[in-house]
């Protein structure tokens, strides 16, 4: 073997060793908490993404920067939010947009400014449009 080769294994050994837990887990001290309910075990099951969210689609109404908030609950105007758990105020949602709960009709007017998201039953971020 080369000296690179041999430099780049024992990185890579001394890599994944450093990244051993206590518990015989990679990387035992990053926090795995429950995300989706039943990710992790329990609760509700993990929401289902309508269509594929690329950021670089939803710059003209800024909805990129709500895609991390994929799958959160979203919680409506004056409503209080969870004791626990992930989610966005819709406060914090940029106007001009549409929320659209499950079975919603949605009208033909096009707003390439707006931004439209979409929800399940239980009020979790399916899925972001331009429109």
């Amino acid at each position: 073997m080369t000296k690179i080769a041999t430099h780049l294994l024992a990185l890579a050994a001394c890599t994944a060793l450093a990244g051993c837990g206590h518990e015989g887990r990679l990387f035992a001290d990053v926090r795995t908490t429950e995300i989706f309910g039943t990710q992790y075990g329990g609760g509700t099951p993990a929401p289902t993404v309508r269509q594929p969210i690329l950021p670089e689609m939803l710059v003209p109404c800024r909805g990129h920067v709500l895609v991390p908030a994929i799958g959160m609950l979203l919680v409506a105007r004056g409503k209080e939010p969870p004791a626990e758990g992930q989610y966005v105020k819709e406060e914090r949602i940029t106007a001009p947009y549409r929320i659209l709960p499950p079975g919603a009709r949605i009208s033909q007017e096009m707003s390439p400014q707006r931004l439209n998201v979409e929800l399940d039953n239980d009020g979790r971020i399916i899925g972001l449009y331009c429109g």
